[in-house]
């Protein structure tokens, strides 16, 4: 029997060691999580070879944008790795901290009749969509993901399922 333990414990190290975390998969960030321009073309309803991708480091986050031709883009979003699930959670939990703040200041009060911001369901492990920067932010274990084009909540909400399932 501690043969079998042994050997179980090996293997699962061995996996643990081999297994990417979070901060592995989507590494420096220039891969925009795998989202790729051929997969932005078929959201943009456009030819994989007219999509251009852009992306760019800032704040910490690697920011992604899509665009068809030289029109400006049409999907944007941002990717955070925090250092671990527990702290990305932690990081969503005070954005939405942050918007209830914002929303009571004067320029707010009066003007979010659906409220401060949305829990969203099904893409990731949460999501949160608010009224007041008109963004859609998903975690997936220790990644954030925030999006800001399509300017649409059912566009980002759906947008996000298929951005954060590549993590």
């Amino acid at each position: 029997m501690k043969a079998i333990g042994t050997a179980v414990a090996a293997t699962l190290l061995a996996g643990a060691v081999m297994a990417p975390d979070a901060a592995a998969i989507v590494g420096d960030g220039s891969d925009c999580g795998g989202f790729s321009a051929a997969d932005a073309a078929a959201w943009l309803k456009a030819p994989a070879d007219k999509v251009a991708r852009d992306v760019s480091k800032a704040g910490g986050k690697w920011v992604c944008s899509y665009s068809v031709g030289k029109s400006p883009p049409a999907i944007a979003f941002s990717v955070d790795v925090a250092a671990s699930p527990r702290r990305a959670a932690a990081d969503l939990e005070r954005y939405r901290d942050e918007l209830a703040a914002t929303a009571g200041e004067a320029a707010w009060k009066g003007k979010l009749p659906q409220g401060v911001y949305s829990d969203i369901f099904g893409a990731g492990d949460e999501g949160v969509w608010t009224d007041i920067s008109h963004t859609y932010a998903v975690r997936r274990g220790a990644v954030i993901v925030r999006f800001t084009l399509p300017k649409e909540k059912d566009g980002q909400v759906e947008l996000g399922k298929a951005v954060i399932e590549k993590f």
